[in-house]
């Protein structure tokens, strides 16, 4: 007993030592190890309907190449619809730069005549410049993303390739190995299982968005349902940052009772998805408490920049599965779940 609880603070350390070694270790190759989770998270999703397919009677390899062929022309779609917007984006910016120079003014004009006022019309001008920078720099962020999505596409079609044999393999290496293959198996299925919900309700967000904003006549409505549909996947932060861009077109178009208008649709459909959509179809598959969920933004931000937030969710429950399969970690995995969560 002596020596367990001896042992106990000597883990904590040695856990603690492999943590922060691991951490600066994939931070230093990020920029391989981006793409090749990409490419994993998309295989997972799309390997679904290569096996859908392959039990309507569909050939292996026309199975696969229908699926990489969908893959082509999303990326491609994707891509032309990013570049396209940001053409015109960039051509208008002068533009609506004049319209918060106008707005700003009228601002100034509601406000005592006093010098302790002068610099407010600065301040305002700056946050605008810098909300309008932000937008500019998530649309040329995603448009020289573009050799990365050419890498993940090929990486996930080579696995999408290997995608019918892998299970039969996969199961003759660990078909003696019983509890083993269960948790394989547990481990596939929840990651899939939250991948996909998250990638559907996502879609029907950015889906709900575009056409709000259709509806609305702001600028570049589809692309913001894209935005909004990509952000999701950025638990509490994604929305804000997906809101900035329409919110802002709004202001200037209509004024700010447009604006708000905007910023509470886009408030609502966020709200309907998040609370009441994706519970219903998730249920209690996540199993991480809120702060680990909020917390993981910022590690995975940290070891793999801006795209690590994106699939945050994803990585840390494959490190709460890895922390699981083990006697020795267990107890770090049920610290990482919700308190609601029990056996």
């Amino acid at each position: 007993m002596d020596t367990d609880d001896n042992s106990a603070p000597a883990n904590i350390l040695l856990y603690s030592t492999a943590a922060v070694i691991l951490t600066i270790g994939m931070r230093e190759i990020g920029s391989i190890l981006v793409p090749i989770f990409f490419s994993i998270f998309a295989f997972l999703i799309f390997s679904p309907i290569v096996h859908w397919l392959q039990r309507k009677k569909v050939p292996g390899t026309v199975s696969v190449g229908l699926v990489i062929l969908f893959l082509i022309i999303f990326a491609i779609a994707a891509v032309l619809l990013v570049t396209g917007s940001l053409l015109q984006l960039s051509t208008q910016i002068p533009e609506y730069q004049t319209q918060l120079t106008s707005i700003f003014e009228n601002i100034e004009r509601y406000l005592p005549s006093s010098g302790q006022y002068s610099s407010i019309e600065g301040i305002l001008r700056d946050v605008g410049a810098f909300l309008l920078g932000v937008t500019a720099g998530i649309l040329t962020g995603a448009l020289n993303a573009g050799t990365t999505i050419a890498l993940i596409v090929i990486t996930t079609a080579f696995l999408l390739l290997d995608a019918a044999g892998a299970p039969k393999k996969m199961e003759r290496e660990i078909e003696d190995q019983p509890v083993l293959l269960l948790r394989v198996r547990e481990f596939g299925r929840s990651l899939v299982d939250f991948i996909l919900i998250r990638t559907e309700t996502n879609l029907i967000g950015g889906i709900g968005t575009a056409i709000l904003l259709l509806i609305g006549r702001i600028d570049f409505a589809i692309l913001w349902g894209f935005l909004t549909f990509l952000l999701g996947y950025i638990p509490y932060l994604g929305f804000f940052l997906a809101a900035v861009p329409p919110v802002l077109l709004a202001l200037f178009k209509y004024g700010a009772i447009g604006a708000i208008a905007v910023l509470a649709g886009i408030w609502l459909i966020n709200v309907l998805i998040e609370n009441v959509l994706f519970p219903s179809l998730a249920g209690k598959s996540l199993k991480l408490s809120p702060s680990i969920v909020f917390l993981s933004l910022f590690y995975w931000g940290y070891v793999l920049g801006g795209s690590g937030a994106l699939i945050a969710i994803p990585l840390t429950m494959v490190v709460k599965m890895i922390l699981e399969s083990s006697d020795n970690t267990r107890w770090m995995a049920k610290l990482m779940e919700s308190g609601g969560n029990k056996e």
